[in-house]
């Protein structure tokens, strides 16, 4: 089986592009795939022991401490579009089953290489605002496409806010699933791997703690079926909301 690659667009800063790859890393680790991260962003190629290392070279240290570490969890970090298509070939031969790409806001070479390696590619927005912004993005860099899907994350004011961004992006598909703000997904450059983190925080209901540790378990299963969605858009497949309707017409549509 080749690997598959994920690209994260996003034409406007703060969408979520990086909390959505390290969460979706998080969901094919446990389903045992090895996965590489690639950094395509401004801070790709930081000093990891200078005073300002990237958020991915954070995100891989504490990776590391949840005992994920090659040949299941690599840091890719490219900064020119050569860098990425040959990183991404050898990522293909060394055995890596998943590449997902964080990319920058502002479009160049390196993103551009980026998208045209890919298998498909996530536009996240957290709000109305950014979906509209990545629309324009979409029509600008990438035009039309059945490999792209958007993605719900993390809207802060609710599930109104989740639903008017979910329309935003008018015909575009997107995932079933929404990634929540929680804790669980913000600070993973903190706390590493999500189910990690989640586990750490298991306690009784009756205890002090119960409400952040049920907060985080949300996340991880969101986490979770977000991975699982991916891996169906990978394969051709379009997961749709079920319209209360009774399941059997479409077993026979099916059939027939």
């Amino acid at each position: 089986m080749s690997m598959h690659t994920i690209t994260f667009f996003a034409s406007k800063g703060g969408s979520g592009r990086t909390i959505a790859t390290m969460a979706l890393a998080s969901g094919f680790l446990a389903q045992g795939k090895r996965v590489a991260v690639m950094d395509c962003t401004d801070l790709a190629g930081s000093n990891p022991s200078g005073p300002h290392p990237s958020t991915l070279q954070n995100w891989i240290k504490q990776m590391a401490a949840c005992k994920f570490r090659p040949p299941r969890l690599e840091l890719i970090e490219c900064r020119t579009p050569e860098e990425v298509e040959d990183s991404a070939a050898a990522a293909d031969e060394r055995g890596i089953d998943i590449l997902l790409i964080d990319t920058a806001a502002r479009i160049r070479e390196p993103q551009i290489a980026a998208l045209g390696v890919a298998d498909l590619v996530i536009a996240p927005a957290i709000s109305p605002f950014e979906a509209r912004c990545i629309l324009d993005g979409i029509d600008e860099y990438l035009g039309p496409t059945e490999d792209l899907m958007c993605l719900v994350n993390g809207c802060r004011n609710g599930a109104a806010e989740a639903v008017e961004t979910r329309r935003t992006f008018g015909h575009h598909a997107v995932f079933p699933s929404e990634l929540p703000w929680a804790e669980a997904l913000s600070d993973q450059i903190l706390n590493g791997d999500i189910g990690h983190f989640t586990a750490s925080l298991a306690c009784r209901p009756d205890k002090p703690g119960f409400a952040r540790y049920r907060e985080a378990q949300f996340a991880w299963t969101a986490v979770q079926r977000f991975a699982f969605e991916v891996e169906f858009a990978l394969n051709g497949h379009r997961l749709e909301s079920f319209d209360g309707l009774s399941a059997y017409p479409i077993k026979r549509k099916a059939v027939a």
